[in-house]
């Protein structure tokens, strides 16, 4: 850090001179994240050759944690107005980040002209900025008490305010402010909300109703996510559903109505092998990956219409997420179930190292499909590419939505061990266990 705090200073000098001034918080990030990048001598350029140097997903860092520090501070969110001048002052554009982001994360900058309107994070949002699982902590109690107030309420909309918080947990008045305002940003918390004055005191209060029952016993916040996103994940999962009938009608044989058979068909491709042509599991994986939504570009047996890429048959696509990186997993499909060989796997390791480069800016890595369960430790846990089993595609094949195979997908090698998969595996068979 003396290093970072060295170049940074010099590069402020260039802008302000203002050598001796302590460093700000967001500067702090900003060499951080921008120093390996800065090796050699200081331009005399003004600070946006700062900006320039970071990639996309160190923006978005920096955008998300500019405003997040200031709701930390000011228990409310700051304009678009605060947010750009903080970020030009650095060489970023707030308005070219914003329109990297998905909804949720403070992105209505890109089609909003008003700077005076708030720069509002999600919890989704606030979950990736540093420093925050002291406030989400903070809304999670303040989320029990809620529910706790509304069972023991004899009326059906019973009032709470801020100061009933404080009073029970001895919270500071700046983490019932915070709380306060996270509270306002989710409505399915209240039916109404708003500032009070309670003797002197001024806070906020909100009114509850039937729908906070939902979150009665949460325990994390990625607890209160699931069940606050529950319809939507419900729809979500009938419709991966209703995929497989379709599947199964696609599968069905020519003249007929019997999609059980054709599922049986897509099922068979997928999981049981086939010496003669390994075109049939490349499909069947490919629809497998299509149900649950991830997008798979074919380069397979050229005999199906593809490019008969040596080396690789499939390539999943993860787009990226904010501050994460595009992934791409290069897939070499085994229609058998005899121990991987070394000599694909290794053919499968220089291909992700080529395409690293055609993608530099993407996470690369590849996935040998084998139809058995080889045990043996070198074809378990690899730092070169990753072995998917059969156990494995029979979590793709009943997989409920995409959410549950995410984590095995797009781990990459050096990161997949034991204590990942069986975290994994946990939260999987705890979502499947009927179905």
């Amino acid at each position: 850090m003396t290093n970072m705090r060295a170049l940074l200073q010099v590069v402020r000098a260039n802008t302000e001179g203002a050598l001796n001034q302590p460093l700000t918080a967001l500067e702090t990030a900003v060499a951080v994240l921008t120093v390996p990048r800065l090796l050699g001598p200081v331009s005399r350029k003004p600070l946006l050759c700062v900006g320039d140097c970071m990639n996309i997903q160190e923006q978005q860092r920096i955008y998300l944690q500019t405003i997040y520090a200031y709701f930390h501070e000011k228990a409310e969110w700051p304009t678009y107005s605060h947010v750009d001048k903080k970020l030009f002052n650095i060489g970023l554009d707030a308005k070219e980040v914003s329109a990297s982001l998905p909804n949720g994360y403070a992105n209505t900058f890109r089609f909003d002209s008003d700077l005076g309107n708030q720069a509002m994070l999600s919890l989704e949002a606030i979950r990736k900025c540093d420093g925050s699982e002291r406030d989400l902590a903070d809304f999670l109690t303040a989320v029990r008490f809620l529910v706790d107030r509304y069972k023991q309420a004899e009326e059906d909309h019973p009032l709470v305010t801020g100061a009933d918080l404080k009073n029970q947990f001895h919270m500071t008045d700046d983490a019932v402010a915070r709380v306060g305002t996270l509270i306002f940003g989710e409505t399915v918390l209240c039916s109404s909300s708003g500032g009070i004055n309670v003797e002197g005191y001024v806070t906020w209060q909100c009114r509850l109703d039937r729908e906070i029952r939902r979150f009665d016993g949460v325990t994390t916040i990625e607890d209160y996510l699931e069940r606050r996103n529950k319809e939507r994940v419900t729809a979500r999962q009938q419709a991966t559903d209703q995929v497989v009938s379709l599947l199964g009608n696609m599968y069905r044989q020519p003249n007929t109505e019997d999609n059980g058979a054709g599922i049986e068909t897509w099922t068979r491709n997928l999981t049981q092998p086939n010496e003669q042509s390994g075109a049939k599991l490349e499909v069947a994986l490919l629809n497998a990956l299509a149900r649950l939504g991830v997008p798979t570009l074919f380069g397979g047996d050229i005999q199906c219409g593809g490019p008969a890429t040596p080396r690789y048959d499939l390539v999943a696509l993860n787009f990226g997420a904010p501050m994460q990186s595009p992934t791409a997993v290069l897939i070499s499909c085994k229609s058998t179930t005899k121990q991987p060989n070394r000599t694909d796997i290794a053919l499968l390791s220089d291909a992700s190292s080529m395409i690293r480069a055609v993608l530099p800016d993407w996470l690369v890595f590849g996935a040998l499909v084998n139809l058995g369960e080889p045990t043996a430790d070198e074809f378990s846990y690899r730092q070169d590419v990753r072995i998917w089993k059969q156990s494995h595609l029979q979590a793709l094949l009943h997989a409920k939505e995409y959410q549950f195979i995410a984590q095995f997908l797009w781990t990459p090698p050096w990161y997949w061990n034991s204590e990942r998969e069986i975290m994994w595996q946990n939260t999987y068979m705890a979502y499947h266990k009927h179905g």
